[in-house]
Formats: C-alpha cells, sequence, structure tokens
C-alpha cells in the first residue's frame, strides 16, 4: 500500500510545480535550421525556392522516465519577389508553423500555432547583401491531463477507484504570443554570411492554470520570460563538391542560458539536375540555468541526405555531465524532413536546412 500512495503524492507534487512553480521557459532543439520559425520570423522565406515545407520530431528522455519526452512539428512558408522594378530585388515571406510538446506521466502538453512574415530588402544592385524583418503572431495552448493523476481520498483500501474531492483548476488555457526578428545576409556564389537576432514571448504570456481560475485562491502568475536568440552562419565553398557552414547560436529566457557552436559538412555525390548530398555534423551545447553554472554538457551529431529538393536529418545528443546523461538514457533523437519547391539554383537552398 505505501508504494501505491508514494507514486501518486509524487505525480501530484510534480503537476503543482507545473501550474505554481515558478516561470517556463522553452524546449531547444538541435536542427533549428529545419523549423526555422522556432529561431527567427525574419528567416520566412529566406532561401532559393518559391516555397519550403519541413517537419520536426523530437524523443527525450526515452528510457529515463517512464514516459519521455516528445516534439512534432510542422513548418511551411512561401517566397515571392516585390513586383516592382525600383524593388526587383526584394521578396517578402508569409508562413505557418505549429509545434505539439508531451512532457511527462501527466500529459502536460503545450501547443503553439503560430503565422509569420517577413520583408527582405536587398541593399544593392545585384542583391548580395540582404536586410530582413519579421514578426511572429502565436497561438498558446496549455494543458495538463488529469487522467493520470490520483489523490489520497480516492484509496479505498484496494486501489484508487475512488473519485476525489480535490477543487482542481480548468486544465486547459489559451493564450496570445508575439515574436520578432532581424537578419542580415551576404551571399556571393556559393558562400554566404548570415547573421540575425530575434526576440520570442514579447507579451510574457501567463501560462499559469491556477491564475486562470476563480475557484482557486493562488494569485501567482506563471509568466514566459522573454527569449531572446542571437545566430550567426558562414557557409564556406571549399571546392565545387564541399561546403562547411560553421554556426554559433546563443539563446537567453530568464535566468537560463543555452549556446551551441559547432558545424556542418556538405560533400556533393552527384551535380546537374539530380543533385545530390550527403550532410555530416558535430556540435556542442552549454548551458546555465537558475541553479548551475554555465557548463558544456550535451554533443550532438548529425547525419543528413539531400536529394535534389528533399533533404532528411537525423541528430543524436548525447549528455556529457551525470544529470543530462540517465542511466540506460540511449540519449535523444531529433528526425528532420523537408523540402524546398522550385529551387532556382540547383547548387544549394541558399540557407542551412538542419
Amino acid at each position: 500500500m505505501e508504494k501505491n500512495v508514494i507514486k501518486p503524492v509524487a505525480v501530484f507534487l510534480l503537476l503543482v510545480t507545473l501550474w505554481y512553480g515558478g516561470r517556463a521557459q522553452d524546449f531547444s532543439y538541435t536542427q533549428v535550421f529545419a523549423h526555422s520559425s522556432t529561431l527567427s520570423p525574419a528567416l520566412t522565406g529566406l532561401h532559393n525556392g518559391q516555397f519550403k515545407a519541413s517537419m520536426l520530431y523530437r524523443n527525450q528522455w526515452v528510457k529515463a522516465v517512464d514516459k519521455p519526452f516528445t516534439m512534432a512539428g510542422g513548418y511551411i512558408d512561401l517566397r515571392s519577389k516585390v513586383p516592382f522594378k525600383i524593388t526587383s530585388k526584394d521578396a517578402f515571406g508569409i508562413g505557418l508553423g505549429f509545434v505539439a510538446e508531451n512532457q511527462g506521466v501527466i500529459d502536460y502538453s503545450k501547443n503553439s500555432f503560430n503565422i509569420n512574415a517577413a520583408y527582405h530588402k536587398a541593399l544593392d544592385f545585384h542583391g548580395e547583401h540582404v536586410l530582413s524583418a519579421g514578426a511572429q503572431l502565436g497561438f498558446l495552448q496549455n494543458s495538463v491531463g488529469y487522467e493520470n493523476v490520483t489523490f489520497m481520498d480516492q484509496f479505498d483500501g484496494t486501489g484508487f477507484n475512488l473519485s476525489t474531492s480535490e477543487d482542481l483548476p480548468v486544465n486547459t488555457i489559451n493564450s496570445l504570443d508575439v515574436g520578432m526578428g532581424i537578419h542580415y545576409q551576404y551571399a556571393r556564389d556559393e558562400d554566404l554570411v548570415s547573421a540575425g537576432l530575434s526576440m520570442f514571448h514579447i507579451n510574457s504570456p501567463d501560462i499559469s492554470f491556477g491564475n486562470n481560475d476563480e475557484n482557486t485562491l493562488d494569485e501567482t502568475k506563471n509568466q514566459l520570460y522573454r527569449k531572446y536568440i542571437g545566430h550567426f552562419y558562414y557557409q564556406a565553398s571549399i571546392n565545387r563538391d564541399l561546403a562547411l557552414t560553421p554556426r554559433l547560436i546563443a539563446k537567453v529566457q530568464g535566468p537560463n542560458q543555452l549556446a551551441m557552436a559547432g558545424s556542418t559538412a556538405r560533400i556533393r555525390l552527384a551535380g546537374g539536375q539530380n543533385e545530390n548530398a550527403i550532410h555530416l555534423g558535430l556540435f556542442l551545447q552549454a548551458g546555465k540555468t537558475f541553479d548551475a553554472n554555465f557548463k558544456l554538457h550535451t554533443t550532438s551529431v548529425l547525419v543528413g541526405y539531400e536529394f535534389n529538393a528533399f533533404n532528411v536529418g537525423l541528430s543524436y545528443d548525447v549528455g556529457l555531465m551525470n544529470r543530462y546523461n540517465f542511466k540506460s538514457n540511449p540519449g535523444n533523437f531529433e528526425l528532420s524532413l523537408s523540402y524546398f519547391g522550385f529551387l532556382t539554383d540547383n547548387t544549394a537552398t541558399g540557407c542551412p536546412v538542419f
């Protein structure tokens, strides 16, 4: 009996932590360019195709917890030139994206849907220098599944079969979310330099379950911290068949900090109308939370395959510290699929794809 009581109590404490336990932070992804709306809305439509469609799936802590954390997302954007002679090198992009996250045994879910728009202004006659600005309007839904939570008053001597008299808050809340970003890109031949800044959760949406229920006495808000992201990458063509893309991404969200540095290598296998290549990548991630110093904690490897406009990538994260490397944990897997429609240049997409 004692064992059966301890487990529901622990689950309930985790539930309380979710709605009262301070301000939240976002998931982090390894293949950030596969779902670019999570990196910056200014990247909407910034590629060599007329549209881009992608899907991303992440499975985290597969054997470390009873129910692993999962994330699935999709993204599509359209790119169009501005129909005026004076702005013939300019372009704009519009896009839609969604992310569905599920965390833990109590089915804490966070679903987001966002609309993105960006304008890409050419700063020179040839369009090699481009300054972009973008905005994002999102809709957040946070929910908790009470069906997996039990309380002491449900125990009838043999099991938790009775109904509870606990006064529980609403288990679903909705809120608006706003983001924006700026981006600079210089492209010449197959070389490309890019840098950008973005800010998410500008309005600090309140995701507290208890704060939205008149039946609860707690008035503490649980607002998302504003998230600031800076990124830089350099796509360097070493020769016709090899290109390197070193990158640096930094994120700050309240007391939490994360930095990722590494590079991908694109190795061309065939050119022309049947362009195909393999991508290999290695990244290191370091971070800081409110109760820990800034430390290196994860290394990630990436393998990708590109065939014409199709791209598929698989990455694998391995923890470098005990707190990130649970016993028997096989690591964190991430899978991406992307497609660029009507590419204007068969040699590359004009931006990282993973």
